[in-house]
């Protein structure tokens, strides 16, 4: 049996359990688990150092979100190296106008050239409108460049949806110095 951390919102929050399964050990049985935040549904993933494969809607099971798979081992090669699991949120359970939006590419909310290419490697970040602004949350990572420095001084410290980020206010692609409220 092989056990492999899993992360929610950049947290360790449980576990992936791998075990041979069927007659010969011709399956392996994936067993995603995880506590529950209690904020939404979500979804598990299996990240390999080559891809990630998804696992499936972790429903609650005896105060956990849990998650089982069985899978021929020809189904996880292509993922190379299990590294370990990933929880997203799919839906939260909150007003839905004021939701952050999560996105993986955060240059594709952009047009200008100055913007997509500074956040074209960037990955996970969230977003928003609200009173005619577009907001950007990008996370703060120990050791990692501070997100858009360019712009430091226009950002503001926030938790968003359980990560530390920094928060940009852009009014027609214009960064704009924005005050919550």
């Amino acid at each position: 049996m092989e056990r492999l951390p899993l992360y929610c919102q950049g947290e360790r929050r449980g576990e992936v359990t791998l075990a041979l399964w069927g007659p010969n050990g011709a399956r392996m049985e994936i067993i995603a688990s995880a506590d529950d935040p209690g904020d939404g549904l979500y979804r598990a993933f299996l990240q390999g150092e080559q891809g990630e494969l998804p696992l499936g809607v972790l429903a609650p099971e005896e105060g956990r979100l849990r998650v089982c798979r069985r899978l021929y081992h020809r189904d996880l090669t292509p993922l190379g190296k299990l590294l370990r699991g990933e929880a997203r949120r799919s839906f939260r359970f909150e007003e839905a106008g004021s939701c952050w939006r999560e996105t993986r590419c955060p240059a594709q909310l952009f047009k200008s050239g100055f913007l997509r290419q500074r956040l074209q490697s960037h990955g996970c970040a969230w977003w928003r409108r609200e009173r005619g602004l577009l907001l950007l949350a990008l996370p703060l990572e120990e050791g990692k460049p501070f997100p858009l420095e360019a712009l430091f001084c226009l950002g503001r410290m926030e938790c968003v949806e359980g990560r530390r980020c920094v928060v940009y206010a852009f009014r027609e692609e214009e960064p704009v110095l924005w005050e919550k409220g």
